[in-house]
């Protein structure tokens, strides 16, 4: 019954009190709730999905019997179903699509209503709130708004806050710099990469007083944080943690007392499988009120624990890591979502060159640097290649050179000769050493040096 009427009272709230009343229900009480909104979500889609209809008969589920996650036994759907069924998975007709590539680099799609997206603004609204902005902030959003969904839902967000805002779109972060003291701005939001660049040139020229510089969409240096929020001072960096299938953000930072995120449990139901000794396992959720494409026992192939401790910041919202690393060959790098197959269509047409390549993502200080490594036959030099290269990427993948026009990061090209990079039967194509060594044992000897 306290779950009926506290369900009730959520509707008509304001985005500041959405976020008060999540941060202060007894967790037993959201937990119930959350239940009860996973067994809606499973028998609506079960009525009225292709997918989820065909895939409950094949393993025998009876959607009127599963009442909590652990009822579907070892049923998941995953990015790839998506990518390869996507309209199936539709239960109500959508207003809007937004796509994110998947780790072969074919497109997911996802699928929205008005209300939903709505709901998601003042969803995001509310995570705002909890991090402390206000109607009062002046805000500029430097979120991306080509397909994906970071700008359109932190647009969203913004209108249902109230405050004043610009919506930039992934401008040059040159663009933004020069306008923070024309409009007042107070908070920026952008990807990680994207602020740190911004950071550059404040760094350079002089900062303002903002109060917040808030990311998403990929990790955060760690040492980043540090140096943004001197450069910036007295101002805080924090993140949150979403995508395209969630839908907006899942999880926000909104505390200095955990390096993490406190989770959103009115709109999600939140799992960790397969957890290592440390807690660690994917990141696994429900869509609670979606009703045009819900997404049910969903991987996001993302690693992270939760946080058992209660946080000393009193919020009572269940508490999650930062993001350790992926389950897939995917980086999230250099401002976007980077897989195999894109570096093969970039080398494939490159004179001269073995089919062993690999790609290493590193910092160098707070700077991304992304290093192509391939081998010739012909003895060809990095400086002869390197136009090619560069034509191919602009020819094929405009957004990543537009990052790399923008600072985002920085590409050097390595050449060697043919043998030096296969150290196994299988050789890793994307190696992330950006936030641990763990990927070290990937890479080449004579790479492993030079690292």
């Amino acid at each position: 019954m306290l779950s009926k009427i506290v369900d009730r009272f959520i509707e008509g709230l304001s985005p500041a009190n959405m976020a008060k009343l999540a941060r202060l229900t007894p967790p037993s009480v959201m937990r119930r709730m959350a239940e009860k909104h996973f067994r809606q979500t499973v028998r609506w889609a079960a009525e009225r999905s292709p997918f989820y209809k065909r895939a409950f008969a094949e393993r025998g589920l009876n959607p009127a019997k599963i009442r909590v996650p652990a009822d579907l036994g070892d049923f998941y759907t995953t990015p790839d179903d998506i990518v390869a069924h996507a309209e199936e998975f539709v239960c109500a007709p959508p207003s809007i699509v937004f796509e994110s590539s998947g780790t072969t680099g074919r497109n997911k799609r996802v699928y929205y209503s008005n209300a939903e997206l709505h709901r998601i603004g003042l969803t995001t609204a509310a995570g705002l709130a909890m991090l402390g902005i206000t109607a009062e902030d002046r805000i500029a959003n430097a979120f991306d708004f080509n397909i994906w969904i970071p700008g359109m839902v932190a647009h969203y967000g913004l209108m249902a806050t109230g405050a004043f805002s610009l919506a930039f779109g992934k401008v040059d972060p040159i663009e933004v710099y020069r306008r923070i003291e024309q409009y007042k701005f107070t908070v920026v939001l952008g990807e990680p990469t994207w602020l740190i660049r911004l950071t550059e040139l404040a760094e350079k020229h002089g900062a303002m007083p903002l109060r917040f510089l808030v990311g998403s969409a990929e990790e955060m240096p760690p040492d980043a944080v540090r140096w943004m929020e001197e450069i910036w001072k007295p101002a805080r960096v924090v993140m949150s943690y979403g995508s395209v299938e969630i839908g907006g953000a899942i999880g926000f930072q909104p505390c200095l007392q955990i390096d993490g995120y406190h989770m959103d449990n009115i709109d999600y139901l939140t799992e960790i499988i397969e957890p290592d000794a440390e807690g660690y396992g994917e990141i696994v959720f429900t869509t609670l009120g979606r009703r045009v494409m819900p997404l049910i026992h969903y991987r996001t192939r993302d690693i992270a624990r939760f946080i058992t401790e209660p946080c000393a910041c009193g919020s009572k919202l269940p508490c999650m890591s930062k993001i350790r690393g992926r389950r897939d060959e995917l980086v999230v790098a250099s401002g976007g979502n980077l897989y195999p197959l894109m570096f093969q269509n970039i080398l494939e047409p490159l004179p001269e060159l073995t089919h062993d390549w690999q790609v290493v993502f590193k910092l160098e200080g707070v700077r991304e640097i992304m290093e192509i490594h391939v081998e010739t036959t012909n003895g060809a030099t990095a400086e002869a290649l390197d136009g090619h290269l560069r034509k191919e990427i602009t020819d094929q993948y405009p957004d990543l050179m537009k990052n790399l026009a923008l600072g985002i990061f920085q590409m050097r090209l390595f050449v060697h000769r043919p043998g030096q990079l296969r150290v196994s039967r299988k050789l890793k194509r994307l190696v992330d050493l950006r936030y641990s060594n763990g990927d070290r044992a990937a890479l080449a000897p004579a790479l492993a040096v030079e690292s």
